[in-house]
């Protein structure tokens, strides 16, 4: 049987916890419930190093360096969890009626961390399952263009680029009712660029197919915008410079796969997928940075949700 029926309903599911994750950080504004989401995506990271030290080095001690690999990476992250509950454990019993727990001083610290161990993570899942699924082969890493192939590989793979792209589709929605609707439609184009990326099925129909779906996003997104400009709906100042972000994350992109074209190196597409991926997560963490005042019906009337809440 093909390992692909078995591998992709497990990167869906791995894809699903991530972005649940992501949500929770994007309510988590004390320092105890950030630290927390911080160490389970570490987790989750360090499984998927383990995963890839097991398939990467074939032999009867695969297992075991795997999972020493993994309960040391987790080890790790433990400590500093563990330090800060019990230190707001104290704090609450010293403090009595009067507790209340350590706000978050800076929520782009927590989007820096979220971002980073989901693209590491995510980077790991996907050589790991590519591996684990016949479309890359075992291969050790000597010298810097090893490691660059290897890099350039698995984030221009279908393994990487379709549950990051399922990843930021799930974190958009969960996180909608906090965001202007121009806000939530920059989000989405994003996850629909990433999972309409050229490299990531072989075949001319794909690359021809993709490429018009995400050029024709891409389109869609700035006709909206200007189209809201026209009828005198001007964005507030933070997602503007957000949708600036996004349209040179994007243009990159382009410029990436067109050295892809001409040259079949994947590294610079990389770089331009993680650039695009860092983009789209350090917002989604702190969506309240994104409105004029906080709320989300800044720029789109109709929409007078509340926001949502999750354990923090």
């Amino acid at each position: 049987m093909d390992p692909a029926w078995i591998l992709w309903p497990i990167a869906g599911a791995m894809a699903f916890v991530i972005a649940w994750l992501v949500r929770w950080s994007s309510t988590a504004r004390t320092v105890l419930g950030a630290a927390f989401v911080v160490f389970l995506l570490a987790m989750m990271a360090a499984m998927f190093l383990a995963a890839l030290v097991n398939v990467s080095f074939p032999g009867p001690g695969a297992l075991v360096l795997g999972l020493w690999v993994g309960a040391l990476a987790m080890s790790v992250s433990v400590f500093p969890v563990a330090a800060l509950a019990l230190r707001e454990a104290r704090a609450q019993m010293e403090g009595g009626a009067s507790y209340a727990p350590r706000p978050l001083p800076h929520p782009l610290a927590l989007a820096a961390w979220v971002t980073a161990l989901v693209v590491v993570g995510e980077l790991w899942m996907g050589r790991t399952f590519d591996i684990a699924s016949g479309a890359a082969a075992t291969s050790a890493v000597h010298t810097v263009g090893d490691a660059l192939g290897w890099f350039g590989g698995t984030v221009g793979s279908s393994w990487f680029l379709f549950p990051m792209a399922l990843e930021m589709t799930l974190a958009s929605l969960w996180v909608r009712p906090r965001l202007s609707r121009p806000m939530f439609g920059i989000l989405l184009t994003q996850s629909t660029v990433m999972l309409a990326s050229p490299p990531a099925v072989a075949g001319i129909g794909w690359v021809v197919g993709s490429s018009i779906v995400s050029s024709a996003a891409m389109a869609v997104l700035v006709g909206y915008l200007l189209l809201l400009v026209y009828r005198n709906h001007p964005l507030p100042r933070p997602v503007t410079a957000y949708a600036v972000r996004v349209l040179g994350a994007s243009a990159f992109m382009g410029a990436a796969l067109f050295i892809w074209a001409a040259t079949g190196s994947l590294v610079v597409f990389a770089v331009a997928v993680v650039v695009q991926s860092a983009v789209f997560f350090t917002a989604i963490v702190v969506p309240e940075a994104y409105t004029a005042n906080g709320s989300p019906a800044v720029s789109d009337p109709a929409n007078t949700a509340a926001p949502a809440h999750a354990p923090s």
